[in-house]
């Protein structure tokens, strides 16, 4: 994990989720073996070996809070995938999302829809796995649209304001909200990672969206929102909740689809 601390060391200064380590969990042998930081908060030390149901048959990488550790948000990833120092990036990406968790991303959740509508079938994957209509012609046409301001960098605010728009006059209201916490949730973390990327000179993680579109088109369109607003907007670098609110609403009053 030192390399881990090596990059973090380097670019804690650029982003207010970066300023601090969060645990890493390494998944091995049936067994969650959690590391977190020590006394002085700047290297990693071993705190937990706990048995788990979860199988880990190929790379795992994800966030999510520890019941057997406090509840301490924490990146959970595989053994052989810690071991690769280009996967560094990827760790601090989650550090993102555990930065999400510590500042209200869970009760954010939890007052959707959709995230009711899925609990009730208990489905605990439905970040992954939602029926979200991509292949709506409709959805198809408005996001080519957005997509060719992508392309030639010469997109603004407006743009994505008016996408915003058209996708909650025209989705049903938990297609709406699996849009916005996508674009939000991972936009978000996205948006960091390249301001990583920039500052050790690495090529920006991003998408050319081309049709047949999937999760991945809420990543790129989420990340490139959230630059405009915070551009207009610093303090909701800060707060994210208020940054959640302001790609799901409206300047005007609307109503959802039924």
């Amino acid at each position: 994990m030192e390399s881990v601390i090596r990059l973090h060391n380097m670019v804690k200064h650029i982003h207010v989720s970066l300023e601090k380590l969060y645990p890493i969990t390494v998944i091995n042998d049936g067994y969650f073996f959690v590391y977190d930081k020590n006394e002085i908060g700047d290297e990693y030390k071993f705190m937990r070996k706990v048995e788990t149901s979860i199988v880990a048959s190929g790379d795992i990488l994800t966030t999510f809070n520890l019941n057997f550790y406090d509840l301490k948000p924490s990146v959970v990833i595989s053994k052989n995938m810690l071991g690769n120092p280009g996967n560094n990036i990827l760790v601090l990406h989650e550090f993102v999302h555990c930065f999400q968790l510590e500042h209200g991303a869970l009760g954010l959740k939890n007052e959707l829809l959709i995230q009711k509508q899925e609990m009730v079938k208990n489905n605990y994957n439905w970040e992954v796995d939602f029926p979200f209509p991509y292949k709506n012609a409709y959805f198809i046409d408005r996001t080519k649209i957005l997509s060719n301001y992508l392309v030639n960098g010469k997109y603004k605010h407006d743009d994505f304001v008016i996408y915003r728009n058209c996708m909650r006059t025209y989705l049903h209201k938990v297609d709406y909200e699996y849009m916005i916490w996508q674009s939000w949730k991972e936009g978000f973390a996205r948006y960091v990672e390249n301001l990583i990327r920039k500052e050790v000179g690495l090529r920006l993680n991003a998408n050319i969206l081309i049709p047949p579109y999937d999760r991945v088109v809420f990543l790129e369109i989420g990340s490139k929102y959230i630059e405009t607003l915070i551009e207009s907007d610093e303090e909701l670098n800060h707060n994210i909740i208020a940054l959640f609110y302001k790609m799901f609403t409206l300047d005007e009053i609307w109503t959802y689809a039924i």
